[in-house]
């Protein structure tokens, strides 16, 4: 559904810089693929203990994504091709919202918003996390026992 009201000058600019945090890890990962890379891009938790960040494996699940990989994407990270999708698709609808110079209100929007949508959310990730650490562990893949 579509406001009738244009959008203010500093809703406007909040949408771009909106866009411009949803659409970067996906041009970072497209142009990662073409052979940009940032030198000194590290994981500092892996640097300095060895063990994986919940994170890790989302850059290059995001570049398999980026290259319509999505079984390889799923294997780097089972989170990386959900939050492709959920980036792209939120871009999209802010560079609708910016071509329309209207906001459009999304159906689902206020599920979205409940703080009980967050936890679940969170504990799914985490969860995964624990489960991708036991599976590292089991493998022989983390160290022993981390030394500061």
């Amino acid at each position: 559904m579509i406001r009738s009201a244009t959008l203010t000058r500093p809703e406007r600019r909040h949408r771009w810089l909106i866009l411009g945090v949803f659409l970067s890890p996906l041009l970072g990962a497209t142009l990662y693929n073409q052979g940009l890379h940032i030198p000194g891009l590290i994981c500092p938790l892996y640097h300095f203990t060895g063990v994986p960040c919940p994170s890790c494996g989302l850059t290059r699940s995001f570049m398999a994504m980026a290259r319509g990989d999505v079984l390889r994407a799923v294997q780097f990270h089972a989170f990386g091709p959900l939050l492709y999708g959920v980036f792209l698709l939120l871009g999209l609808h802010i560079m609708w919202e910016l071509i329309l110079n209207r906001a459009i209100t999304i159906p689902y929007w206020r599920w979205l918003e409940r703080q009980r949508v967050h936890w679940g959310i969170l504990g799914l990730f985490l969860g995964y996390y624990l489960l991708r650490l036991t599976t590292w562990y089991q493998r022989g893949e983390l160290p022993g026992r981390v030394v500061w």
